[in-house]
């Protein structure tokens, strides 16, 4: 990571935008495929909201009916964390530059019980690595981010094993992530040519190796 303070992070995304994203990744979440929350804290005291029932009209203006809870110091640690697990790359965005720190800004602040059980987990996390990451030199950065996967405290470990799983579910479900792993579905063909030669010939080799 460079020793230059990393710029003020700005929000990228509005709050409809979130809320269609939360309610994606909380889709997918389901379904296991935005990681597994591997410790949880006592839910902390939330907005008092009833969100938006089971069936939410977004196509309209959107106004959300709890406030984000996230401090500025929060947002941007937030902003840090997630461009040290998605850093840009010379064919994809940072993860800070597609809105993921408005994203779990939304996901900590919805009154909903997978997302209220996240919240201390995540809002603690973050808090601890104020001082290093958005008061701190670039030693001070790198040093407690390269900390944080080995770190011998188990809420630690847990809060950037959950984070890492919402910062990775949220960027690919964007365009710009589907892109990122070539993603091709939800395009209309007018032929399918089917695998490729590469394709076929590894399969070849793997039912081969299974007598079939």
């Amino acid at each position: 990571m460079s020793d230059q303070a990393p710029k003020p992070y700005q929000r990228k995304i509005d709050r409809r935008t979130a809320l269609i994203w939360v309610g994606a990744v909380g889709a997918a979440a389901a379904a296991g495929g935005a990681g597994v929350v591997v410790y949880r804290q006592a839910v902390a005291p939330g907005p008092a909201a009833a969100g938006y029932g089971t069936d939410p009209k977004l196509n309209p203006p959107v106004k959300a009916p709890w406030p984000r809870l996230l401090s500025d110091d929060e947002l941007q640690a937030a902003a840090i964390l997630a461009d040290f697990i998605l850093p840009a790359t010379a064919t994809a965005p940072a993860a800070s530059a597609l809105g993921i720190p408005d994203f779990i800004d939304e996901w900590v602040s919805a009154p909903y019980p997978d997302q209220a059980a996240d919240r201390s987990v995540i809002r603690d996390g973050l808090k601890a690595l104020i001082p290093d990451l958005v008061r701190g030199d670039g030693a001070r950065r790198s040093a407690a981010l390269a900390a944080l996967p080995r770190s011998p405290d188990e809420a630690t470990r847990a809060f950037f094993k959950r984070f890492r799983a919402l910062t990775v579910g949220a960027y690919y479900t964007t365009e710009a992530g589907f892109r990122d792993i070539g993603y091709i579905g939800n395009e209309v063909r007018t032929s399918d040519p089917g695998p490729s030669a590469e394709v076929r010939a590894v399969l070849e080799q793997r039912l081969k190796a299974l007598g079939l």
